[in-house]
């Protein structure tokens, strides 16, 4: 089998097409993060309250300005006035000038009417709402998504993160199977039509569909863009190149701000984030194949051209290069164990054997909680008052000093220990402000922001972990499913930021305890620091067997282990760099 990192190494620099490919691939990043924060704006809260049935005719017949006085006077004592009003009889005694606009505004003065304690309370059926509020027009108002349908707010954001769960393991297979630039174009392609659609329809209910599809397609675009770009780069450039593509994730979500600022009509921003990402299928003319993909699926020739086309960039010569080259003109065949076949790969192939289902399980629960623990402090995040614009810009740009911190801890401290710490840190913040008073607001908001930080930093390294342990014939699937696992993680948070109705600390301390789970799980998956990725199927189920976790040598040192760990033939895994140890650990 042709070992691609080899050829990699041998450059010792990126070519000036690496460089361009490297660029364009941040751009589905930004696109499709600001997709994902959209609703945030979408379906923001506009200023509303209770009409009174008749209002309309009282205003024309008294030729007087309906004002909060006359609202008080058929508004529930108990009630703010958005959900309920008051049975006011239609009686000449309530239905005339002068109960409403008396000049004291006092209920009690102008009829012998029962006095407002005594009257009856309705459920409202019209609302009226303040064009001059913060928004002018979003989903909550065009669909009157109010008091009993208000929870269909955060229902259209939970389809949408469904269709992405879906979209990622469809789009994963098809991106193994036919390449990545195939399906950053193509999803790119259907996403961008119906996320246009969705501005123009007149239905919730079609807008929710619409929107989930879209979902279904453009979140894809940004894991195919992501498994490309490490896929291209030597194994030391690995962390920086993945970290980089978190950080223009989260400028993303500083663009969705900036937008919102500007734009504060949904239809118009959903247009307005839509039609960029059509820019998305130039792509396909732009960037280059996977040569690691093109090897695993022993398309030679096309592989070849591309590697010698870098090489010939850099001035460098590569012998295993010569091997591809021979390979690709006949001269010489590759070694195939009967696994890496051409044949289409999917989720099952995750699990399919032991090694690899462990840890894709552990893989699956660390995404899941990183998911809903990113979330669930974003969801939160409204709880700090404040302009929801910079809000939402700040908790994009704390991301980035998070990406390139975990850029240093990747590089030093490894995969595992970085992802274990970051988790754990995360969950101890949340779970801290269990005991933090809530008048002291600038500690738990700093308690918050560390939980933010340590979780997204979390993020980053699960992916690049992710993008090592799996082979490359099932990578993009596997980054696809740990995907869907993250959406099901980001669907479960509303859920349970519900639980504040029992205990306001609650959903922190659930938050919390995910967290620190996730972070001791991970020490059971095997490190990949210095190591080149697997490539074939067999590599990746032998991968790690020969390494032992922390947690089991801790039982070999406090004696609550006597087994002692049993050697296991594999495939020797060698060093890419003189910073990786020499003995396994």
């Amino acid at each position: 089998m042709v070992e691609f990192d080899k050829i990699l190494e041998d450059m010792k620099r990126l070519s000036l097409k690496q460089w361009i490919q490297l660029c364009l691939l941040m751009m589905p990043a930004v696109l499709v993060a600001a997709h994902m924060g959209a609703m945030v704006y979408l379906g923001a809260n506009v200023e509303h309250r209770c009409k009174f049935p008749l209002e309309d005719q009282l205003v024309k017949q008294c030729n007087r300005t309906w004002m909060e006085s006359q609202t008080a006077k058929y508004l529930p004592v108990d009630d703010d006035g958005a959900c309920k009003r008051l049975e006011i009889p239609e009686s000449p005694a309530y239905v005339n000038c002068s109960y409403w606009w008396s000049e004291t505004d006092d209920v009690n003065i102008t009829s012998p009417a029962p006095a407002r304690g005594s009257m009856k309370s309705a459920k409202c059926d019209a609302w009226v709402y303040n064009s001059s509020s913060l928004f002018s027009e979003t989903i909550m108002n065009e669909f009157e998504l109010v008091c009993s349908d208000a929870y269909k707010n955060k229902l259209a954001q939970a389809v949408f993160m469904l269709g992405v769960t879906l979209g990622c393991v469809f789009w994963g297979q098809i991106a193994d199977s036919y390449g990545r630039i195939t399906s950053i174009a193509i999803s790119a392609a259907v996403g961008t039509g119906f996320g246009v659609i969705t501005a123009f329809t007149k239905s919730y209910v079609i807008f929710v569909i619409l929107r989930s599809i879209s979902g279904f397609c453009l979140f894809p675009a940004f894991t195919s863009s992501y498994v490309l770009a490490t896929e291209i780069v030597a194994p030391q450039l690995r962390v920086r190149v993945g970290q980089t593509g978190q950080a223009f994730f989260a400028l993303g979500f500083c663009l969705l701000a900036m937008y919102g600022y500007f734009i504060r009509n949904w239809r118009t921003l959903q247009l307005v984030l839509s039609l960029p990402v059509f820019g998305l299928v130039s792509l396909y003319w732009l960037l280059f194949e996977s040569p690691r993909w093109l090897i695993s699926r022993h398309r030679y020739k096309e592989a070849n051209k591309i590697v010698q086309d870098l090489l010939e960039s850099v001035g460098a010569k590569s012998e295993e290069a010569e091997v591809l080259e021979r390979v690709a003109d006949g001269d010489e065949e590759t070694k195939r164990d009967g696994t890496d076949e051409k044949r289409a790969y999917g989720p099952v192939d995750l699990i399919r054997t032991p090694n690899m289902r462990k840890k894709s399980l552990n893989l699956f629960y660390c995404w899941l909680v990183c998911s809903c623990v990113y979330y669930g402090l974003t969801l939160n995040s409204a709880d700090l008052g404040g302009d929801p614009f910079i809000n939402l810009f700040l908790s994009g740009f704390v991301e980035i000093p998070a990406s390139c911190l975990a850029i240093i801890v990747i590089e030093k401290w490894g995969r595992r220990p970085s992802l274990s710490f970051t988790l754990i840190l995360s969950g101890v913040a949340c779970i801290t402000m269990l005991f933090v008073p809530k008048e002291l607001l600038w500690l738990n908001i700093s308690l918050s922001m560390l939980g933010k930080f340590s979780i997204a930093a979390a993020f980053g390294v699960v992916y690049i972990f992710a993008a090592e342990l799996y082979p490359t014939p099932i990578r993009n699937v596997g980054i696809g499913t740990c995907s869907s696992f993250a959406r099901i993680g980001g669907i479960m948070s509303p859920l349970i930021a519900m639980l504040e109705i029992l205990a306001k600390p609650l959903p922190y301390v659930v938050f919390g305890l995910m967290a620190i789970i996730g972070g001791v799980l991970a020490l059971f998956l095997p490190e990949v620091l210095g190591i080149r990725l697997p490539e074939t199927i067999k590599e990746g189920e032998e991968f790690g067997l020969e390494q032992v976790n922390p947690v089991k040598l801790l039982c070999q040192k406090f004696g609550c282990s006597q087994r002692e760990p049993l050697p296991v033939e594999g495939v020797k895994y060698t060093a890419v760099n003189g910073s990786a140890p020499e003995q396994k650990v």
